[in-house]
């Protein structure tokens, strides 16, 4: 075995490890527990930074083993310019997410319990990115529901968190089965269940059913996405949970649907087949987009505001990837990097606002940057981010984006509805923080000075947010080459 195939495992094997660790060590404090998930999270950021090298020879990196030869599944993981993109942007969202726990109070009980789940939790999203068997996906695609299932049921907040960790699991379990449906097809009618040999034979399927799969497949990962009208189960969601759970729901889960939508129907079926979908693709972009920006404008609730503005923020990354266009589809890649980065940071904003304050409500806050002014400096940064105000990332992104509307050859009006929408989003972003962190110091008996395990992390992500907006050509050229990899120079 070569050292790059044994490193590539070690995404997986490491965290694997870090989970039965902690599973055993019964008696493991909260710092004790979160210490040995973030080495763990480290290890699984630190390798495919390390094998950047061999992935710039032009070559990804693979590994392969017979798992169940039977049936023609195979354990096999694949690591290309894509996949890095989104596995980094995972980690990077959950070791921030796992660092900020250590300031909040939840997970002090069974805590190696919780450390364990958030471990399984990213687990899943690494190796959704990495599997290159239909069978590996979707089990990693499930451990992702599990994990997050369960963090909600036994750590989130209220006592309709059973109601909620319900309904998160039968909406997002059935858009999940959607997509079952359609990787057993493709097995079946294609004889393998390797991602390199579907895209080369899932072509020669017959028209009606490509058409079928590319309609399941789309529904089933916009689901995940929280696309307008599946995106019920967000809301309640990110409300019950933990924050570092809400985090890692809002800026990396969600990514994971995007990336569904980039390795299947887009780069399975040819462009002929995809045309019939593009113009309602970009039309439910626009739609969720307007509609995610208009309830975070109306909701009063701090963390739905957010969790809204991630309907908001999906709808502009189905519109990219929906133009069908080289600009569109990197515009809504780099979109979801920076979404991630964005909400991360308003999620921690949040987090440090309602320890401060105590209050959830937006009416009942006020005159926070008195006593948070640090905060409220990086709430500043993250509500120009989310606004796309230049130079920051998503500036960037929404220009590719609308550039790729522009381009698709599709009715105008539709690009200049999404832009015309954005504004919607720059409204709810200065009311959030206006009505928090200006006026008059509501409530009085706030207290300031939060926790440093609260506030560094959201400091470090507020700087790589002004890095990342900064200096954009990196992580271009990473998309630029993730696309030309997976599509073969086809967009």
């Amino acid at each position: 075995m070569k050292i790059t195939e044994l490193l590539l495992t070690g995404i997986i094997l490491l965290p694997v490890s870090g989970i039965i660790l902690m599973l055993l060590w019964r008696k493991a404090s909260k710092t004790q527990a979160a210490i040995v998930a973030i080495i763990s999270e480290g290890f699984a950021l630190v390798i495919p930074i390390i094998l950047l090298a061999e992935l710039r020879t032009g070559q990804p990196v693979s590994f392969s083993v017979p798992w169940i030869p039977m049936l023609g599944i195979s354990f096999s993981l694949e690591l290309n310019w894509l996949s890095l993109v989104f596995l980094l942007t995972e980690v990077l969202v959950t070791l921030a997410a796992m660092v900020y726990s250590l300031g909040e109070k939840r997970g002090e009980k069974a805590s190696n319990f919780y450390y364990s789940l958030l471990l399984l939790f990213s687990l899943g999203m690494s190796g959704t990115t990495l599997a290159e068997d239909v069978f590996l996906f979707y089990v990693f695609w499930e451990l992702m529901l599990i994990a997050s299932v369960l963090l909600i049921l036994i750590w989130g907040s209220g006592k309709n968190r059973s109601r909620v960790a319900l309904k998160y699991f039968i909406i997002t379990h059935i858009g999940s089965l959607m997509v079952l449906v359609c990787l057993i097809t493709l097995q079946v009618q294609t004889g393998t269940a390797s991602l390199t040999a579907l895209a080369q034979r899932a072509g020669s399927l017959p028209p009606g059913m490509q058409q079928f799969l590319i309609l399941f497949f789309l529904i089933g990962f916009c689901v995940k996405m929280a696309i307008f009208p599946l995106h019920i189960w967000l809301p309640d969601a990110h409300t019950v949970a933990p924050m570092p759970v809400t985090i890692v729901l809002a800026a990396a889960m969600l990514a994971m649907g995007a990336y569904g939508i980039l390795r299947f129907p887009i780069a399975l079926f040819p462009v002929q087949s995809m045309q019939p979908f593009v113009i309602w693709m970009m039309v439910a972009g626009v739609i969720s987009e307007i509609y995610g920006a208009l309830m975070a404008l109306a909701e009063k609730h701090v963390k739905r505001i957010i969790a809204y503005s991630s309907v908001s923020q999906m709808g502009y990354i189905l519109f990219g990837l929906g133009s069908l266009t080289a600009q569109g589809i990197m515009g809504g890649v780099m979109h979801v990097v920076y979404h991630a980065i964005v909400k991360t940071l308003l999620f921690m904003v949040v987090g440090i606002v309602l320890h401060a304050a105590r209050e959830k409500y937006i009416q009942d806050l006020g005159g926070m940057a008195k006593l948070l002014p640090v905060t409220t400096i990086c709430a500043a940064i993250g509500v120009l981010g989310i606004s796309a105000m230049p130079p920051l990332g998503i500036f960037t992104s929404e220009w590719m984006i609308f550039t790729g509307g522009f381009r698709s050859g599709y009715p105008v009006f539709l690009t200049v509805i999404s832009l015309i929408g954005s504004l919607f989003t720059v409204f709810y972003a200065l009311r959030f923080f206006g009505k928090i962190f200006l006026g008059e110091l509501k409530p009085s008996d706030s207290t300031g000075n939060p926790n440093k395990a609260l506030l560094v992390p959201t400091i470090a992500v507020t700087v790589f947010l002004l890095v990342e907006g900064l200096a954009p050509a990196p992580l271009l050229t990473w998309v630029m080459r993730g696309l030309s990899t997976v599509f073969g120079g086809a967009y």
